[in-house]
């Protein structure tokens, strides 16, 4: 199944796309990826048309990818033409006949080229990953039988057969601009394990057959993915996470994943401290949350030196968080002079990229995706608008052209290279003055923590849960958020960040000592770890909801001692911190 000419300028405009939203993307696993088809990468589905984009362009040995489309969108003459010229396959799900309805993914596996699939069925936003279809399963072993020829097809193809990439696309932060992304590729699943089941004549052999294929890949996503029980522990292990290591950029993202499952699986372990602990740093997000304010903004201010548990969390001093904004101040006007002109060229395209994503509020898996399709739309008038504005500067049809086309090329890579640092002393500017306005206000204006945690749903509402869920269980309705000033937050938010620092680092501590901690199966393997016998509940758990519990357990000491390996900055003592000498700090995280 040839690609059209449309297909390579759709993936050149994506790539630009995910290049401009994205601070990083790193790409693991390449080597596992065989330069030959045909090949179905089944990719994880968090994000919308991220996902496919993404999925496009990391691809490695420069695989061209089709893609799974539902076949009404190919009604309309027009789009019909420009899916199937770039490359999409229609699909009717209607049909019961798995040769007929994998016909043209057939096709183009014949010719030895590749499908990129989504087993999850729809994009969403949960703590884990959703139960997966069969679809994937069914089409890579239907393609076995096809190859030996049906009645369908008339008679055996020629070809070889398909193997299954499993494909994990792990966001740091899937809705916000500048954010992280880590795309990690495993290693081939062959069919040779099981066609011989799959072709069998035995009643219900293929369906066998198709659910263990489906087990495999499952279990494969897990390894490449963050997978939590609920939002308390997925906002625990996160706040965990921002104050071991300060700077996003801190933990690489090749450690990413398996650091953040380390951390949940840390926080499912049944035990009250950490169970005390979870709710504190679960409240500390949703104090974030609603004041509009990050871990990483209260960076500039130092947490207290004394955390000593028999002693009264204080408070920064006034003059302290005025220093912090007299700093950022003086660091954001520095700056300025160098980026005002690709600011301002920017600024519309900023703004409709903010408006895009408040029209589906309701929906974190399609915001990244409105903000990089308003963007793009705007873009495509703001550029070319300089364009033709500088070439009539220039007053010249032929080097004025080349002049006028060179300036917004560089004015684009200008922009790109300096958004980074002077957006993130943006952000510390905005939470600077937050804080100084929160702390100097009186007592009087504070919301009392109690209170605020009795309405935090109101305030900062989990996600609403609405894709895995069984066919008799309807969806939540999404709730919008009510804003609070965040004046009202800032001395609960650094009180209570101050003490989830504390009562972290003696968690930790106290691991060392020996205490054990579960963990998923695969990580307690490779940590030297111990395997539980999973129970016939939460195999069937695990059918319904897409999370299986922890199959393992790992050594608290070995889990202290990993996290500092990757950079996890624990302080134990006076002057040390993980490893190197801080002057002045006593027994803290930072």
């Amino acid at each position: 199944m040839p690609f059209g000419f449309t297909h390579n300028p759709l993936v050149a405009l994506a790539n630009s796309a995910i290049c401009s939203f994205f601070r990083q993307i790193e790409v693991y696993g390449a080597e596992n990826v065989p330069t030959e088809g045909p090949i179905i990468f089944a990719c994880t589905h968090a994000n919308m048309a991220v996902d496919p984009a993404l999925l496009s362009n990391t691809v490695p040995h420069g695989h061209l990818m089709h893609y799974w489309v539902k076949d009404s969108l190919f009604k309309n003459p027009a789009v019909g033409w420009m899916l199937r010229n770039a490359g999409n396959i229609a699909v009717d799900r209607t049909t019961r006949n798995n040769q007929m309805l994998f016909r043209g993914t057939f096709e183009a596996l014949a010719l030895g080229e590749c499908i990129g699939v989504f087993p999850e069925g729809t994009s969403h936003t949960e703590p884990h990953i959703i139960p997966l279809k069969d679809g994937t399963s069914w089409a890579a072993l239907e393609y076995v039988r096809y190859l030996k020829g049906t009645e369908e097809n008339k008679g055996a193809k020629k070809g070889k057969k398909a193997v299954v990439v499993p494909v994990g696309i792990a966001y740091v932060d899937k809705t916000k601009y500048r954010s992280r992304v880590v795309v990690h590729y495993r290693k081939p699943i062959t069919m040779e394990e099981y066609e011989s089941q799959f072709l069998s004549d035995e009643p219900g052999a293929n369906k066998v057959a198709v659910k263990n294929l489906t087990k495999a890949i499952t279990l494969e996503f897990r390894k490449m993915t963050v997978n939590c029980p609920d939002w308390d522990t997925a906002f625990a292990a996160q706040m965990a996470r921002e104050l071991l290591w300060e700077k996003e950029s801190d933990l690489s993202l090749a450690d990413y994943v398996q650091v953040s499952q380390t951390l949940v699986d840390l926080f499912c372990t049944p035990n009250p401290k950490i169970e005390n602990l979870k709710t504190l740093l679960a409240t500390y997000h949703r104090l974030l949350t609603s004041s509009r304010l990050s871990n990483a903004a209260l960076v500039g201010l130092k947490l207290p030196r004394q955390l000593n548990p028999d002693s009264v969390t204080s408070l920064p001093s006034r003059f302290s968080t005025l220093w912090l904004l007299i700093q950022d101040s003086i660091a954001c006007l520095i700056r300025l002079p160098f980026f005002i002109v690709p600011m301002f060229l920017h600024i519309p395209v900023y703004i409709v990229g903010i408006l895009g994503a408040r029209l589906v509020e309701d929906e974190l898996e399609t915001q990244a995706q409105m903000k990089i399709t308003f963007g793009l739309l705007l873009s495509f008038l703001t550029y070319p608008v300089l364009f033709f504005s500088l070439w009539a500067v220039f007053r010249n049809w032929t080097l004025g052209a080349v002049m006028a086309a060179g300036a917004v090329w560089f004015l684009g890579r200008y922009h790109s290279a300096l958004i980074d640092e002077n957006y993130d002393a943006m952000k510390r500017l905005v939470a600077a003055w937050r804080l100084v306005v929160g702390v100097w206000l009186p007592r009087d204006f504070e919301m009392p923590l109690p209170k605020f945690v009795a309405q935090y749903s109101s305030f900062a509402p989990d996600p609403p849960k609405i894709a895995g869920l069984p066919p008799t269980t309807p969806p939540e309705k999404y709730q919008k958020p009510k804003r609070l000033s965040s004046r009202v937050l800032v001395k609960h938010i650094l009180r209570v960040r101050a003490q989830a620092a504390r009562e972290l680092t003696e968690l930790l501590l106290g691991l060392e000592n020996g205490e054990e901690v579960v963990a998923q199966t695969w990580l307690a393997e490779e940590f030297g770890g111990k395997i539980l016998q999973q129970s016939q509940q939460d195999g069937e758990e695990e059918l319904v909801t897409g999370w299986v519990k922890q199959g393992g357990t790992r050594s608290g000491k070995e889990v202290i001692q990993y996290l500092k390996s990757k950079g996890a900055r624990l302080r134990f003592a006076a002057g040390e911190v993980g490893g190197s000498n801080v002057s002045g700090v006593d027994t803290e995280m930072e």
